[in-house]
């Protein structure tokens, strides 16, 4: 007899508001729908907190039938081994010894001291997002003999384009396979994680991600750029994102849209990088990177866009692209992401094609009617991409281990 409210013991990198990337998004989204489920929530994720706070700490969220605990960790949403060492040296010499020598030594301790909170814990299953804490599930799992959910939202093969670190590959290989169950944001990733860590596809379940649509209502926001089209990208400046491909597109488009202003939304380790390419692309005039924005400031960049691209060298899923859609954006996507498998009614193409690429962006410019037309059918694509939904196949997941 399956149990109607599981509690479920989760670990995370980051949730809102506290978050920089669509990993937040998910969790966040993810546990909203599974809460409006009955199902109840211990959330643990690392942050790094006041000497006062040597372990953990309990924070104030607005999610019902949710628990948020911080416990006390160098580590951050998609750290590399460079940042961490530069928190790390930042940190006196007395707080640098609570804390692990490297990424990996740290990923550790925190995993050992997640297991020691989860004693404290009832709960029927056990789920981790993502590599950093996959160790905290695997050891929960050991102390307490429950199941372990490992969802996988991007693998390190999305996120370096196959310049593998091998260490950070070991622990998703370990992960994936200790675990009772792996989900995956999509068939794309399935795919990955089958082929790259031996999992069997069987024990792999697909749940896409979903959007909350009332997030977005319209707003009088276009007199920001009066007079311009405008180009809208969001993410972070990574590889894996492939922005640089979207900036080889940018002069093609102005070649018959010159009043087109390209917003990037979003930081990263390429920004400086990205920054040079637009300019001698010839294209910098026309390229505004915002930085970071979340909440209304993005809700705003959304619905200020003629067009929204994702550009994505390797995507598993693409939350920005519902989102988009859910502002009433119409959206050119790469073929290569997850999300290319839910959607009908936007224009998809091959990351490298940038003559493409450049062809559906004009055409949406173009032509506002047939790109009205388009987005009202995505709409209606992404309003049935509910996290209800996904909370509700993720939910049958649980009640199949239990």
């Amino acid at each position: 007899m399956y149990q109607i409210n599981p509690q479920i013991l989760m670990f995370g990198w980051e949730l809102p508001p506290h978050n920089s990337g669509g990993l937040g998004v998910a969790c966040y989204g993810l546990a909203k729908g599974l809460s409006a489920k009955g199902v109840k929530i211990a959330f643990a994720l690392p942050r790094k907190l006041g000497v006062d706070s040597p372990f953990m700490k309990i924070l104030d969220h607005n999610l019902h039938g949710v628990e948020v605990t911080a416990i006390n960790s160098l580590l951050t949403a998609y750290m590399d081994r460079g940042r961490y060492t530069e928190y790390l040296s930042a940190e006196r010499v007395e707080q640098m010894r609570l804390y692990g020598g490297s990424i990996y030594d740290e990923a550790m301790r925190f995993g050992e001291m997640a297991a020691a909170w989860s004693k404290s814990q009832p709960h029927d299953v056990i789920h981790s997002h993502d590599w950093m804490t996959y160790p905290a599930g695997v050891k929960a799992r050991y102390v307490s003999g429950k199941p372990l959910v490992a969802h996988i939202h991007a693998t390190e093969f999305d996120r370096t384009g196959g310049n593998v670190n091998s260490q950070i590959a070991e622990i998703e290989y370990q992960g994936l396979n200790a675990a009772d169950r792996v989900i995956a944001v999509s068939n794309y990733t399935k795919g990955i994680v089958h082929r790259h860590y031996g999992v069997d596809n069987e024990k792999i379940e697909v749940v896409h991600n979903g959007v909350d649509m009332s997030d977005f209502d319209p707003m009088d926001i276009r007199r920001l750029f009066p007079n311009d089209k405008i180009v809208l990208f969001v993410g972070r400046l990574t590889f894996q994102k492939g922005l640089e491909y979207l900036l080889q597109a940018a002069g093609k488009v102005l070649t018959y849209e010159p009043n087109t202003i390209f917003l990037v939304v979003g930081n990263g380790d390429m920004y400086e990088r990205l920054v040079m390419e637009a300019a001698g692309r010839g294209v910098g005039h026309r390229v505004v990177f915002a930085g970071y924005q979340s909440g209304e400031r993005l809700r705003a960049c959304y619905q200020m866009a003629d067009v929204f691209v994702m550009p994505s060298i390797s995507e598993p899923y693409g939350i920005v692209a519902l989102e988009a859609l859910a502002a009433g954006t119409p959206a050119v996507i790469s073929k290569q992401s997850g999300v290319s498998e839910t959607l009908n009614h936007v224009y998809k193409v091959d990351f490298w094609d940038t003559d493409k690429m450049a062809e559906k962006i004009v055409m949406l410019l173009q032509y506002p009617a047939m790109a009205d037309e388009m987005v009202r059918q995505a709409r209606r694509e992404a309003a049935e991409m509910t996290w209800e939904r996904a909370a509700g196949k993720t939910l049958a997941v649980y009640q199949s281990l239990m």
